[in-house]
């Protein structure tokens, strides 16, 4: 293994300049900071945390868990996942961004600094460059993007086929005119769904009309109520989530149109509790959110005992049909 001091040569600092800077601590310039941290990767220098875990009497391994939004039913649903598997083997640091990037960015790389063994990142927005860099000093888990790196692991859901089932699903009920309310571009997530939701309009000789909203009730509301005002003829909605459908059949509702014979609505995540107190029912996709946490976490202890043979684990989301997408309710 490379040693301080070979960095510090190459670099052209003090050894205890290397190990402030790979710690997160004193005062260096940005420009030289990567430097440091691109030359400790190349080298594989790796600060031994898990010996330090090792040697404590405890053998309670730490696991960050990072998630944009912990009220959003999904994140909750997976941080139950994560605990279920960790159960008395793991400590769960639980770290809400609160959907800020510069906040999420700045909790993961304090990650490695806190002798947290490994971490879980809930999300697809994380940047490249970060992934690359935290992997180089601890196991890193991703949802929904693929690494060739050998210490990450990917959840991955096929978000695109999830859409285009929604979307064929309206279509097949007799949609024509069918409007995607998305999520923001930044996350490749919500381009997923994008994708397939356009693949099925397509495929139908259909127009796509994709409205980027976001992820609560409140955009969903104030995404759908835009759209209705300007007086655009819609029959069918795809919605990011169940809560973005939520808030869409709110505006729906206060238009005095009726949902699934005047306009059918469908969600995605399908948390069971939310789609039935609906009225009506919510359609959603299904994805296993509960278990998605569970794999996170096994492939993170796996990444963490050093085998970095599994990549990643797919998922692949069905189709849940309730009262609100359907054209013709059956009393």
């Amino acid at each position: 293994m490379s040693k301080l001091k070979d960095i510090a040569q190459l670099t052209k600092v003090s050894v205890s300049t290397v190990s402030k800077v790979l710690n997160g601590k004193g005062r260096v310039s940005e420009k030289k900071r990567k430097e440091i941290l691109k030359v400790a990767r190349e080298l594989g220098y790796t600060p031994n945390y898990h010996a330090r875990s090792m040697a404590r009497k405890s053998k309670i391994l730490t696991v960050g868990l990072i998630v944009p939004e912990i009220i959003n039913p999904f994140f909750a649903s997976l941080t139950r996942g994560v605990e279920k598997a960790c159960g008395e083997d793991a400590l769960v640091i639980l770290m809400d961004s609160f959907r800020n990037l510069e906040r999420e960015e700045k909790l993961i790389k304090s990650a490695r600094f806190f002798g947290i063994d490994g971490i879980i990142v809930g999300n697809s927005r994380v940047s490249d460059d970060l992934v690359e860099e935290i992997s180089g000093y601890i196991p890193v888990v991703v949802f929904d993007k693929f690494y060739e790196l050998d210490n990450v692991a990917s959840i991955v859901l096929d978000n695109r086929y999830g859409a285009y089932m929604a979307t064929k699903h309206l279509i097949e009920n007799g949609c024509k005119s069918i409007v995607h309310l998305g999520g923001t571009h930044e996350l490749y997530v919500s381009l997923e769904r994008a994708r397939g939701y356009e693949a099925a309009v397509k495929e139908a000789n259909l127009k796509p009309m994709v409205e980027p909203v976001g992820y609560n009730e409140s955009v969903g509301y104030e995404g759908m109520k835009r759209l209705l005002d300007s007086d655009l003829q819609i029959d069918g909605v795809f919605c990011m989530n169940d809560l973005v459908a939520i808030g869409a059949i709110k505006a729906l509702k206060e238009k005095g149109l009726r949902i699934a014979e005047d306009v059918a609505v469908i969600g995605f995540d399908d948390d069971e509790e939310l789609c039935e107190i609906v009225d009506p029912p919510l359609s959603s996709i299904h994805q296993p959110v509960e278990e998605m946490g569970e794999v996170a976490a096994k492939l993170l202890f796996e990444l963490i005992k050093g085998n970095s043979k599994i990549k990643r684990y797919v998922f692949t989301p069905r189709l849940v049909v309730r009262q609100s997408s359907l054209k013709k309710v059956k009393l």
